[in-house]
């Protein structure tokens, strides 16, 4: 199954890239895919404390399962006022 990542702020300049298509051969949580992630690009390891998860554009809590097509957003906790 194939699902896309985005990647937003400081998880971009992590990563180097705005999206990727990744293939996966099982269904995984959205906890893995980012445990995943942090193999392939270890600069996100630093910003795991300040991580939110967006799956198909609804935050996510981490333990869906992705499914093919699904849309993974990944960036840091917005402030506002």
């Amino acid at each position: 199954m194939k699902v896309r990542v985005k990647f937003f702020s400081a998880h971009r300049e992590a990563v180097g890239k705005n999206e990727i298509e990744i293939e996966l051969e099982e269904r995984i949580t959205s906890n893995r895919l980012l445990k995943m992630l942090i193999t392939d690009y270890p600069r996100l390891r630093k910003l795991i404390d300040f991580t939110i998860i967006s799956l198909n554009h609804s935050r996510a809590n981490g333990n869906e399962l992705l499914r093919d097509g699904d849309e993974v957003a990944i960036f840091p906790p917005i402030g506002g006022g």
